[in-house]
């Protein structure tokens, strides 16, 4: 366990550093591991917005002051473009530091910060229903099971099934 866990803006060696943990099946996980994507995408967002301020955001995850992985945020709609915004959150966390906490605070700390410096009345969460360690760490940090969306993901050559999960504002206060 530690003993602080901070969100902070990502710099040029937190991406290279997510290249190198993040860019095969162990260091992904077998919930996010997509096959090998091309991060130059996330390397221009950096250099032009500091990754924050658009429709996907991240923010560097911090532990007792040594990275432990990032937080992302995604625009995500119900309905028409102006008037049902919402995010939808996504976490990982380096493969050393798993089993510690940290997604669990970090992610907490994303809820609170998007929900002060955010008009969205929900945030929301899908994982894979096999994914023992996020689905117990939604639950913690308030959100709610709201069902099952089929074959919503293409991974490892099949489809799976995802779980949705949402906090409202209102829930987090």
């Amino acid at each position: 366990m530690c003993d602080k866990v901070e969100l902070r803006p990502v710099v040029e060696s937190d991406l290279d550093a997510f290249d190198a943990a993040f860019q095969n099946r162990s260091g992904a996980s077998e919930y996010q591991w997509f096959g090998f994507t091309p991060t130059q995408g996330q390397r221009e967002a950096l250099r032009t917005r500091g990754l924050l301020a658009g429709s996907d955001n991240m923010l560097a995850v911090v532990a007792d002051g040594e990275l432990a992985g990032r937080v992302e945020w995604l625009e995500r709609r119900w309905g028409r473009r102006d008037t049902s915004l919402c995010w939808e959150i996504a976490i990982g966390i380096l493969p050393a530091l798993r089993g510690k906490g940290i997604g669990t605070r970090a992610q907490r700390e994303l809820v609170s910060y998007l929900f002060a410096h955010t008009r969205v009345e929900r945030i929301q969460a899908t994982t894979d229903p096999e994914n023992r360690a996020e689905l117990t760490c939604l639950r913690k940090i308030g959100f709610v099971e709201e069902g099952t969306v089929r074959r919503a993901q293409w991974r490892d050559g099949r489809w799976h099934d995802q779980v949705l999960f949402s906090v409202l504002r209102d829930d987090a206060e």
